[in-house]
């Protein structure tokens, strides 16, 4: 069962990641108003770049609390969330999803004349597809991981310790009753 259990992290650390970084080429295709744009001195303007993107990787760092949480969350005490097995998961995804950019941006090089500021900050530019995505996610499975070991500790002991721990406890009970004077040989009292 350990095994499955950090195989299901580590595959639902990369469906995380993948899913994030689908989910951020959606949230960056929706705009804001034009007026807005021009109030703030353009769509590529660095102010409206980088509002749009911490407001996406905060988007990200939420969905990705969510869902780290639902699969690291323990269902008994001794089970541990596996926290770094959905990080390899989510380091595996990244650079499947780098390489593909890395492709993607070697077959188009006019397509991608963009700034630096576009390139690091855009969800939808190769190679990184948003740099701020990726710290958004990672922090979402890690604030996740830190939930389920504090619910992992407020648990109860499981059954075999408490079994154990009473155990122990009749095993003392039955030290004392051994010290009694009062026994099934004893001497009854003259008449």
């Amino acid at each position: 069962m350990k095994a499955a259990r950090r195989s299901v992290a580590f595959f639902s650390g990369a469906l995380l990641y993948s899913f994030c970084a689908g989910a951020a080429m959606k949230y960056a295709s929706v705009g804001l108003p034009r007026s807005i744009y021009l109030s703030l001195g353009g769509r590529n303007s660095l102010p409206v770049m980088l509002g749009e993107a911490l407001a996406i990787a905060a988007l990200i760092f939420i969905v990705a609390a969510v869902w780290a949480y639902v699969t690291l969350r323990p269902a008994r005490r001794r089970h541990r969330p596996y926290v770094a097995w959905m990080m390899a998961g989510i380091g595996v995804a990244w650079a499947g999803w780098l390489i593909f950019g890395a492709f993607s941006f070697a077959l188009k090089p006019r397509a991608y004349s963009a700034p630096l500021q576009t390139m690091l900050l855009s969800s939808n530019a190769a190679p990184l597809f948003g740099a701020l995505n990726i710290f958004g996610v990672l922090g979402g499975a890690w604030v996740a991981g830190a939930l389920a070991k504090r619910r992992q500790l407020s648990l109860p002991v499981t059954r075999s310790r408490r079994r154990e721990a009473e155990e122990a406890a009749a095993v003392e009970g039955d030290l004392d009753s051994t010290v009694s004077s009062l026994g099934p040989h004893t001497v009854s009292p003259p008449h």
